[in-house]
């Protein structure tokens, strides 16, 4: 069962969907497959998110090697997962595949994820 707040892709077209709400699970999702977000192996170096805090602001980089931002290659979105609140930035092509949000809860506590057209879902 796939639970609220989880992405999904389309195997058909590439399309990614967030489950926002539970309800009975009448749809058929056969077409579509549950995003798994990785933390490491190859391409990390390129993905991974890094958030870091200056004063009020998180800032979530992504990875430690810049990441193309180009139409075919792009990071599409970054998340920054603060408990039940999530904070979404998405971005275009040419973009600097970067986001800041203002919240004050400890860095340590909060979850940050992207996702590349190419190479998938990413957490830190």
């Amino acid at each position: 069962m796939v639970e609220e707040g989880e992405l999904l892709k389309c195997k058909k077209c590439g399309s990614v969907l967030e489950k926002l709400v539970q309800g009975p699970e009448t749809v058929s999702l056969d077409d579509l497959e549950e995003l798994k977000p990785k933390h490491d192996g190859e391409g990390s170096q390129k993905h991974v998110p890094i958030l870091e805090r200056n004063g009020d602001n998180v800032i979530i980089k992504v990875g430690e090697i810049t990441h193309p931002m180009e139409a075919e290659h792009r990071i599409c979105f970054i998340e920054l997962i603060d408990g039940n609140v999530t904070y979404r930035k998405t971005l275009k092509p040419g973009e600097e595949p970067k986001a800041v949000f203002k919240v004050d809860t400890d860095i340590s506590k909060l979850k940050a994820r992207e996702y590349c057209n190419v190479h998938g879902l990413w957490e830190a």
